[in-house]
């Protein structure tokens, strides 16, 4: 019996050992196949030029064969993130080059902050209108500052010159949960004005900066404080409103001074502008050492400020800052009526535009929706050289206006307010003597011959036209949201999205009872943000 156990364990044992062997032969041959298959077909691996990667959008990388190696994508991958546009836009080099390229003689520059989808709708206006009062003929002596990713957008989808102004990735590894790394407007515009003046005057270069609700009646750079060299920051006040700076206007010369300032209050900012949601106005007016100096907030916080030789300043009043909420569509519906916004908006008896009459605010949507479409169509085809202003659906718009029954923020974020005028347009002083032919639309006729206002009748507006593309068609699906019935009784906005971030900055300031605006009749219960992480 145990010769027979002794007999059946070594069979065993010799059947263990042959399996062994079969499964170390098997992974031998299969790690000796895929060592093959890694062996790339051809020893000169291929180099895309540099001419092929021209940006994310429009570069493809080619799914490897055999004379496409994996080097190919490892090699061109560190090219396509050098060329991000956003990269690009941020950087340095790109700040330079706009600084080259548009200072006047004297190295100096004006620049705006727009962010969002509602200032940047009307960054062409702005642009228009420094190029307007400038003394150039060929250019304006200025470019616009985005301080987020679709204001970059928009900016060269008007053909404007933009600077992005970002954060490092240093800066970002400091954002401690989600919603911080969102970033606050408020924060944004602060670090826009600070960090992007200290750049400017550390290349050399002076700079006015002026927000987008300063509508200018002359160069605001012939209109500087004498002598110049005097004073190394020139800022606006408040007319005595209250005694802080106004930081929605200053020129800053390259000075030394100015440098070591500027740099220590971009610093400034990044340390604590976040946790404790400031106001980038009473942050510098303290820095300043004016009124806000003596602020318990400001004082736990600051350290020796380098000195400089500053002065408030009015440009000799040769501007209007209209300081809304916060509300881009309130300021240029403001500015529109006031007459101020650019030439090239109102245009003259020769300019071109085309509509139709429609003053039925019952028509319903799928209606409005076809005609819409179709002037949208035509626009881009028969009447290219035409801006479309939109029907009114209403016999009387100040009784029952277009922003009550069409969401108009999202319609420009599509078609652009340099393209498109709403019907409130046509009521305007300037506005009044554009000559109106109204006429039957005809497709054989180009209308080149007829300026102003070209009024085409409704019943020859057809309404079956093919889109230009398959895109197009999305476009005009999703910019066009009503309100039915019009909201407020005709008085109202109709939207379909949260309140644009811009107007939540008035309620975000630092106030703790400060009687002088924007935080008058405020008080710490009704102040959102308290904490604040240097106190």
């Amino acid at each position: 019996m145990l010769s027979f156990r002794k007999i059946r364990y070594s069979s065993r044992s010799y059947s263990t050992c042959i399996l062994l062997s079969i499964l170390i032969i098997s992974t031998l041959i299969a790690i000796y196949f895929y060592r093959e298959d890694l062996i790339p077909q051809t020893s000169v691996p291929v180099t895309p030029q540099e001419n092929q990667l021209v940006s994310p959008a429009s570069t493809i990388i080619k799914k490897p064969t055999q004379t496409d190696s994996s080097v190919l994508e490892l090699k061109s991958f560190p090219n396509v993130i050098h060329q991000n546009t956003f990269e690009k836009y941020s950087s340095d080099e790109h700040l330079h080059s706009l600084l080259q390229q548009y200072s006047n003689s004297f190295k100096q520059v004006i620049i705006t902050i727009i962010g969002g989808d509602s200032y940047s709708l009307f960054g062409w206006d702005w642009h228009e209108r420094m190029y307007e009062i400038s003394n150039q003929t060929t250019t304006c002596h200025c470019f616009i500052v985005a301080m987020d990713e679709i204001a970059v957008i928009l900016a060269l989808k008007q053909n404007i010159p933009v600077y992005y102004s970002t954060f490092t990735f240093e800066q970002q590894l400091q954002w401690i949960n989600s919603l911080e790394a969102r970033q606050h407007s408020l924060y944004r515009v602060g670090h826009a004005k600070f960090n992007t003046a200290a750049k400017i005057v550390q290349m050399g270069y002076s700079v006015v900066l002026s927000e987008m609700d300063v509508f200018w009646r002359a160069n605001p750079l012939d209109h500087l404080k004498q002598p110049m060299e005097a004073y190394d920051l020139q800022i606006s006040d408040h007319f005595g409103s209250h005694p802080r700076v106004n930081i929605g206007i200053f020129f800053v010369r390259s000075t030394n001074a100015s440098i070591e300032f500027f740099s220590y209050v971009a610093d400034f900012w990044i340390r604590y502008g976040k946790g404790g949601y400031l106001s980038d106005q009473r942050a510098l007016d303290a820095l300043l050492k004016n009124y806000d100096r003596l602020d318990k907030t400001y004082l736990k916080a600051v350290k020796p400020i380098p000195p400089l030789n500053w002065t408030t300043h009015v440009f000799h009043n040769h501007f209007s800052h209209l300081m809304t909420d916060g509300s881009a569509f309130v300021l240029f519906d403001r500015a529109e009526q006031l007459g101020i916004r650019s030439k090239k908006y109102y245009g003259d008896s020769n300019s071109k535009y085309f509509t139709v009459t429609i003053s039925d605010t019952k028509m319903d949507i799928s209606n409005r929706n076809l005609l819409m479409r179709a002037l949208l169509i035509l626009q881009f085809t028969h009447l290219k050289n035409r801006t479309l202003i939109v029907p009114a659906f209403s016999s009387d718009l100040k009784s029952v206006s277009l922003r009550s029954q069409l969401d108009e923020k999202k319609f420009l974020i599509y078609w652009t307010d340099k393209q498109i005028r709403l019907p409130i347009f046509r009521l305007h002083n300037k506005t009044l003597s554009i000559p109106i032919t109204t006429i039957p639309f005809s497709s054989n006729k180009t209308y080149d011959d007829i300026n102003g206002i070209l009024d085409l009748t409704y019943e020859s507006i057809p309404l079956n036209l093919p889109a230009p593309s398959p895109q197009f068609e999305v476009f005009v699906r999703d910019s066009l949201l009503w309100c039915s019935p019009p909201v407020n009784d005709g008085k109202g906005w109709c939207t379909h999205h949260p309140r644009d971030f811009g107007v939540t900055m008035e309620i975000l300031f630092a106030c703790r009872g400060d009687p002088y605006p924007p935080c008058a009749n405020k008080t710490e219960k009704n102040e959102q943000f308290l904490y604040r992480p240097y106190e």
